[in-house]
């Protein structure tokens, strides 16, 4: 026989096994019954910005607030890459958003955050004001792991309970209401998150 139907007849052995392999191995299901529920005044799903500072908010406001996030890193596009805050009037940021940017501003403070370039080398250029703002002591343009420090470090301040990488059942089973509002949901783990309804 030549190479070339060596060849095919080895790549032929080696389709056939795993497609057997495929068909006898077990299917991975997901628990049918959850383990117990967790509960919380608030439940809020995403690893976002907005989730991060609503849980820091509700617990500031004296509430218990779980978070549940389908991501490993939390801060959603500020720290996915999209250090670039684009807004004209920097005057209307406050809250924890203003603080969020204060935070970052005491991090490039520090030499060590200045890794690509000298800090007296960067331009200074936002979009129409200044990327740091000395008199207001806030940082407009950053990098990734800067944000997701600061969001890292609110969980921690905050005692924050966060349960990472719990993907939404999107199936009938995956949500239950109450009332028109919803009462619990499931994750793909099989786990249910449930929060207090409220009856207004």
């Amino acid at each position: 026989m030549n190479e070339r139907v060596l060849f095919s007849h080895s790549l032929l052995r080696i389709l056939v096994s795993s497609l057997i392999l495929l068909l006898i191995a077990p299917v991975t299901t997901y628990p049918s019954k959850p383990t117990a529920t967790r509960k919380a005044d608030v439940i809020i799903y995403g690893g976002t910005c907005a989730a991060i500072t609503a849980a820091v908010q509700v617990k500031k406001m004296g509430k218990s607030v779980i978070i549940v996030s389908p991501d490993k890193h939390l801060g959603g596009l500020s720290s996915g890459g999209l250090g670039f805050t684009d807004t004209g009037n920097k005057e209307v940021i406050g809250g924890l958003s203003r603080e969020f940017y204060q935070r970052l501003y005491q991090h490039y403070q520090q030499d060590s955050a200045w890794k690509w370039q000298k800090r007296e080398e960067y331009g200074n250029k936002g979009q129409g004001t200044p990327a740091i703002d000395g008199n207001s002591r806030t940082m407009w343009i950053f990098e990734p792991h800067a944000a997701e420090k600061v969001f890292e470090d609110f969980v921690k301040e905050n005692a924050l309970t966060i349960y990472r990488n719990e993907w939404l059942d999107r199936s009938a089973k995956g949500v239950t209401k109450k009332a028109g509002s919803i009462q619990s949901f499931r994750t793909l783990s099989g786990q249910v998150y449930e929060g207090k309804c409220s009856s207004t």
